[in-house]
């Protein structure tokens, strides 16, 4: 199977439809015979950088943080946080943006663009 038969049948099935179909299938083995034709176009543009903000982990910034604190210290900032004290002071919310900013910062990746437009016949 070469590269663009294997792109076709991959953005053919959208994700959402294959988790549809996945729920609905009964747990167990189930043997599978099927004869799938796609017909349609490819056009794959050029690469193209992108920041990839799900990619940036603020946990490990959380984590950090909290690894330089007691115990009594971190009990004391969940406890404030589960509050939600609606008071908390503007300058810590905008130091906290910051920091996860500098996180987020470096998550430019390198994308493709494709476009398709298909046929299912089976």
């Amino acid at each position: 199977m070469n590269h663009l038969t294997q792109l076709a049948i991959a953005k053919a099935i959208k994700a959402g439809i294959s988790k549809k179909a996945s729920e609905a299938l009964e747990t167990g083995d189930h043997e599978v015979d099927v004869l799938v034709r796609i017909t349609g176009s490819l056009k794959k543009g050029d690469d193209y950088d992108q920041k990839i903000v799900a990619k940036a982990d603020p946990w490990l910034l959380l984590a950090v943080a909290l690894s330089h604190m007691n115990g009594a210290t971190v009990e004391s900032i969940v406890t404030e946080a589960l509050s939600h004290d609606p008071e908390m002071a503007k300058s810590v919310k905008k130091k906290a943006t910051d920091a996860i900013g500098q996180v987020v910062a470096p998550t430019w990746t390198r994308c493709w663009r494709l476009t398709q437009s298909w046929k299912l016949l089976n």
